[in-house]
């Protein structure tokens, strides 16, 4: 069966690449799942507008809820595309690409795509996941975090805040973690993993603080802010 979705992403991406692209500035982070990153950006946000002559602005659900308004369907069903509500992605992939479900499907991922471009082409804004350092990886004001931390640093950071035993944790952070790599390696085709992010953060080693402050030297440096 041919990939209708990829093709239309290939020449997306083509189209982008054309453009004298002035977009931007935009920062994303991309986190594993149990390093909680709302704090960070939200107090990232907090600094950059009082250094800056533009207001910025954190985007995560606005993508769901702006995808849904455009499919006229629920939030939620979005959301099992990025890997939410425990459910797996790569059962989602399989289901998508069946014959009675795929044209549905693909004009959701296709969707997501756009509005998460439409935001980092605005620029002005923190984009928390939803594959924002894949899609806006061209973007030439740009920073792209990830946040990782040990997988025993995860499991007793999900089993905290969800109020979780540990086997139940445990089983949480694989669950997620395959899919959302499953999500992005979606949308990142052939670029390698390695190569979608400028700053790399250990959350077990290093406090919010440093993880900020270390964030807006970079931007600073590339005149983002």
């Amino acid at each position: 069966m041919t990939n209708i979705f990829q093709e239309y992403m290939s020449k997306q991406a083509i189209k982008d690449r054309m453009k004298i692209n002035t977009s931007g500035p935009v920062i994303t982070i991309s986190r594993q799942f149990g390093c909680y990153a709302t704090k960070t950006a939200n107090d990232l946000i907090e600094i950059i507008s009082k250094r800056s002559a533009n207001n910025w602005d954190c985007i995560t659900k606005e993508i769901l809820e702006d995808s849904a308004k455009q499919l006229n369907i629920s939030s939620k069903q979005v959301a099992n595309f990025f890997g939410a509500n425990e459910k797996s992605f790569l059962h989602d992939l399989v289901v998508s690409f069946s014959q009675t479900k795929y044209a549905s499907d693909s004009n959701i991922k296709k969707t997501i795509y756009a509005i998460v471009r439409k935001y980092a082409e605005q620029g002005n804004c923190i984009i928390v996941g939803r594959a924002g350092c894949v899609i806006a990886s061209d973007i030439p004001l740009s920073l792209h975090i990830k946040i990782v931390a040990p997988f025993d640093y995860r499991v007793e950071s999900v089993k905290n805040r969800h109020k979780l035993d540990n086997k139940t944790a445990e089983n949480m952070v694989i669950k997620n973690e395959i899919s959302r790599e499953g999500f992005n390696d979606f949308f990142k085709g052939s670029i390698e993993t390695e190569n979608l992010y400028d700053i790399v953060f250990n959350k077990s080693k290093l406090t919010n603080d440093e993880i900020i402050s270390t964030i807006i030297k970079f931007a600073e440096n590339r005149k983002m802010i």
